[in-house]
C-alpha cells in the first residue's frame, strides 16, 4: 500500500510539474550572427519595435556577435541600432530559441534572418527586397504573396500586424485593410491597428479609380481656383504639392517650366499646359505657398 501511494505521490507531482511548464508562456531568446563592416571590437543594441527602447546590448568581436540571450513576456520584433545611435536596421523576430541575424552596418540593412520559425518566414521578404525591383507591379505582388502567408499561418501573432504596417507601402489601401481582417480578433482590437485602419480608410477613398476629393483655393493671381474645373473633363490631371522649403519641389521645378515652355504655343490638339491643365496653378500654402500643377502625358 505505501509503494502504491509513493507512486501516486511522485505522479501526482510530475504532472503538476508539467502543467506548469505548460503554463509558463516565457520566452527564452537567443541571439547570435555575423556583422559587416564593423569595427574589431563594437557594441550594438536590440531594440524593441513597438515600444522604441533597446533591452539588450550585443557585443562584437572580429564580426561576430557573441551570442546573447535572455527572456521575454511575449515575443517582440526587434531591431538593431548601432552603438552611436545613429542607424536603426530592423525587422526580426525574437521568440523560443536561436536567432540567426547577418547585418551589414554600412548598408543599414539586414543581410538575413533566421534560425527560428518566424524568422525564416521574414527572411523571405529580405531575399525579395535583394532582387531587381524594376517591375513594380511583380515586386508588390510577391511581396503581399509573403505578408499574406505569414498572415494566414500566424494570425494571433504580434509581426502579422507588424508587417502590415512595415510593408503597407508596397500594398493598396484595400489590400491593407484585407490583411487586417485575416488578423486574430484581439490584435484587430489593438491600439496600432486600430489607428492604422482608420488611416487606411482614409487613403482608400483616394486610391486608384476612386472620384477625386474636390480642392479649392487661391490663384497666383489671387482668383479662386476650383479643381473640379479641370478634372472630370475626360482629361488626365497631375496634382503636384509642393512647398518653398522643400528641396526636391525645388528641384523639381526646372522640370515643369521646361514642359511649359515646349508646349505653351503648341496647337490646341498638342498643347498639353491647355488642354490638360497644366496651367492649372492653384493654391495650398504649406509655408509661403503650396500650388497644383496639372499636366498629362501624351503619346
Amino acid at each position: 500500500t505505501r509503494s502504491v501511494s509513493a507512486f501516486l505521490l511522485n505522479r501526482s507531482s510530475d504532472l503538476s510539474m508539467q502543467e506548469e511548464q505548460n503554463l509558463d508562456t516565457t520566452i527564452h531568446w537567443k541571439l547570435e550572427g555575423t556583422v559587416d563592416n564593423a569595427e574589431p571590437t563594437d557594441t550594438l543594441y536590440v531594440i524593441d519595435m513597438k515600444t522604441q527602447r533597446d533591452f539588450a546590448c550585443l557585443q562584437v568581436k572580429d564580426g561576430k556577435i557573441i551570442p546573447t540571450g535572455g527572456t521575454l513576456d511575449e515575443p517582440a520584433v526587434c531591431g538593431i541600432m548601432t552603438k552611436d545611435r545613429r542607424r536603426w536596421i530592423s525587422a526580426f523576430v525574437l521568440e523560443n530559441g536561436t536567432a540567426n541575424i547577418h547585418v551589414d552596418i554600412k548598408k543599414n540593412y539586414l543581410q538575413h534572418i533566421g534560425g527560428t520559425p518566424i524568422n525564416d518566414e521574414m527572411n523571405a521578404i529580405l531575399t525579395e527586397s535583394r532582387k531587381n525591383t524594376s517591375n513594380p507591379t511583380l515586386f508588390s505582388q510577391n511581396i503581399y504573396r509573403i505578408v499574406n502567408g505569414i498572415i494566414e499561418k500566424y494570425p494571433d501573432h504580434i509581426v502579422s500586424s507588424f508587417l502590415i504596417d512595415w510593408c503597407k507601402s508596397s500594398f493598396t489601401p484595400t489590400q491593407s485593410l484585407g490583411l487586417i481582417d485575416k488578423l486574430s480578433a484581439e490584435l484587430q482590437e489593438s491600439l496600432k491597428i486600430d489607428r492604422l485602419k482608420e488611416n487606411l480608410l482614409l487613403q482608400q477613398e483616394t486610391e486608384v479609380g476612386k472620384q477625386f476629393k474636390e480642392l479649392t483655393g487661391i490663384s497666383p493671381d489671387k482668383t479662386p481656383a476650383v479643381l473640379s474645373t479641370y478634372v472630370g473633363q475626360g482629361n488626365y490631371v497631375l496634382v503636384d504639392f509642393w512647398a518653398s522649403w522643400c528641396g526636391p519641389c525645388k528641384a523639381e521645378m526646372p522640370h515643369i517650366i521646361e514642359i511649359y515652355e515646349k508646349y505653351k504655343d503648341k496647337s490646341n490638339s498638342d498643347q498639353i499646359i491647355g488642354h490638360f491643365g497644366l496651367g492649372f496653378y492653384s493654391a495650398f500654402m504649406v509655408a509661403d505657398e503650396v500650388h497644383i500643377d496639372t499636366l498629362s502625358y501624351q503619346k
